[in-house]
């Protein structure tokens, strides 16, 4: 007896909460807008008035840079070869960049710089692998023999340890 009880209390419960909410489409407490009517000279006079003078900026005159195959271009280090892929520009820049932080790390034998260099060279290492399947045969070539040439070089540094 108990039980059907409680159940119907609890459904008037839930029946009076939900029925007591307001319903946002019928809420008429919107505050009413006013709109001015009349003459409104004395807002127009106060807004000039509040205006302030224009600047105008002065164009810097630039030469308009033509694209040259040079600009497209780039001169692959230790070889006389060229690249126009963007992918190898990348890679050689990414390799540049690292023989000069190891030659910095060399010359200053910080094992520290050593640690952050295994780190780049490995993310160099799965870029050159990656290359390795995007490009075509004569850039292969020629990122082969900027390769060869980097590592030269850095035999050189490494015997200076």
């Amino acid at each position: 007896m108990k039980t059907p009880i409680l159940s119907i209390f609890l459904c008037m419960i839930l029946l009076s909460a939900v029925s007591c909410k307001k319903d946002p489409k019928t809420d008429n407490t919107l505050d009413p807008v006013e709109i001015p009517r009349g003459d409104t000279s004395n807002f127009i006079e106060e807004t000039e008035k509040e205006k302030k003078p224009v600047v105008k900026k002065k164009k810097k005159t630039t030469k308009d840079k033509k694209t040259t195959k040079d600009d497209n271009t780039l001169h692959i280090p230790g070889t006389f070869d060229t690249t126009d892929n963007s992918y190898s520009k990348k890679y050689i820049k990414d390799y540049e960049r690292y023989v000069a932080n190891y030659k910095k790390a060399v010359e200053a034998n910080d094992m520290d710089s050593f640690l952050k260099l295994s780190d780049a060279s490995n993310d160099l290492s799965k870029q050159y692998n990656r290359l390795m399947s995007i490009l075509p045969g004569e850039e292969i070539q020629k990122l082969s023999e900027y390769m060869e040439v980097k590592s030269e070089q850095l035999a050189e540094l490494s015997s200076k340890m």
